[in-house]
């Protein structure tokens, strides 16, 4: 009985030495400097200012000293950047201009590709990342601000190994808007007056982006020739990639991809998230060809199609433009043509998990409403009522 009682006191007082141990060390932060910060209001120092001077923010050019020579454009997987190139005489005005260098930032994956290959270092990630924005469409930051009145490319001194450079992130910081800021028009005047401007200067229209069909004959055409040579059948698939070593297709890096692809042991084309439908297309191509034993034919070149008459109050309505691209397009061509129509967020915001899910929504699964690409806006929403219906969206 009375090793009970004993047992018993013990307990207890135990547990009421642990009770005080832990309030002790509770109340003792209640004489502490608090270590919760509010942010952003009550920071000592801009956030920017503590993180590390690598950090992958949002891109920056300094026009001053940009060349003009589209290698960031070109290195971009995704097509985030847009340079619009004028040509002057020489004379009354530089030989080389910019009437447009656009970074869409709420599309870029921060690879990092495009800094790489400038000579210069005008373009370049900064610290800045704070980009919470009530319109998507403000995130595209526009680093020559009236195309009206085209930037001179910079002109590199002979032997100049280092260029000036204005601070990191100022440049940014000043195009950067507020949240609530209203949204652009969409498309914007810029966007509208591109090819117009292009054609008053002499110039052809620039294709958006790369021609994932002509790229992928002509690397199937190399695949062809080294098809027994599997390191070097490796380095054309690689081509077909995205480049950015992200892993996001379950190997390493690209390279690793590409590899099992050519030692036949990986038959998936669909694994490469950064370079999209344009990377399967691609890989697709080669792999037929290498099926078959020879390249795919292009297509037939398509006649360009008159330029619309403009309107006459005098004149009776033109008729019907036709049957919808939804009729005379097979489901794989139709699928490139919606695909190419979408925002390219893959914001989920239309109840599909990206953009490749909606498009297959429409295309292959019945998909009526037309009206879900939120970042794409009325853009969006007109291009695919003409490629559905032939005819334009009714007024929301």
């Amino acid at each position: 009985m009375a090793e009970t009682v004993t047992a018993y006191v013990k307990n207890v007082r135990d547990t009421a030495k642990s009770f005080w141990e832990g309030m002790s060390v509770t109340l003792s932060y209640m004489f502490r400097k608090p270590i919760t910060t509010q942010y952003p209001d009550r920071t000592g120092v801009p956030v920017r200012d503590t993180i590390p001077a690598r950090y992958r923010g949002f891109l920056e050019v300094d026009m001053d000293i940009c060349t003009a020579c589209q290698a960031c454009e070109r290195a971009c997987p995704i097509q985030v950047i847009n340079i619009d190139i004028v040509k002057g005489d020489g004379k009354t005005r530089p030989k080389l201009n910019m009437e447009r260098f656009d970074i869409d930032i709420g599309k870029c994956m921060y690879c990092g590709l495009c800094v790489e290959p400038c000579p210069t270092g005008a373009i370049q990630h900064t610290r800045e990342f704070e980009g919470a924005v009530m319109a998507f469409n403000n995130l595209t930051l526009r680093f020559v601000p009236d195309d009206r009145v085209p930037f001179p490319a910079y002109k590199v001194p002979k032997g100049s190994e280092a260029f000036p450079r204005r601070p990191l992130g100022e440049i940014t910081r000043a195009l950067l808007k507020a949240w609530d800021a209203p949204p652009p028009p969409f498309p914007s005047q810029a966007d509208l007056d591109a090819l117009n401007k292009k054609a008053d200067h002499g110039g052809k229209p620039k294709p958006a982006g790369l021609d994932p069909a002509a790229m992928g004959r002509q690397l199937a055409a190399k695949a062809l020739n080294v098809k027994d040579d599997k390191p070097k059948l490796q380095k054309v698939l690689e081509e077909a990639m995205a480049g950015t070593d992200c892993g996001d297709c379950g190997y390493p890096d690209c390279f690793g991809y590409s590899d099992a692809i050519a030692q036949g042991k990986e038959s998936s084309t669909e694994k490469c998230a950064p370079g999209g439908a344009d990377s399967k297309a691609m890989l697709e191509t080669i792999l037929v060809s290498l099926k078959t034993g020879k390249v795919p034919e292009a297509p037939a070149a398509v006649k360009p199609a008159e330029p619309a008459p403009v309107a006459d109050s005098r004149q009776p309505e033109a008729g019907p433009k036709g049957p919808p691209l939804a009729q005379t397009l097979g489901k794989e061509e139709l699928y490139k043509v919606v695909f190419d129509a979408m925002a390219g967020t893959d914001c989920g915001d239309c109840e599909y998990p990206d953009c490749d899910g909606y498009t297959k929504g429409i295309v292959y699964e019945g998909q009526t409403d037309l009206n879900r690409c939120a970042p794409g806006g009325e853009d969006t929403r007109v291009k695919l009522y003409e490629i559905m219906l032939g005819t334009k969206p009714p007024p929301k």
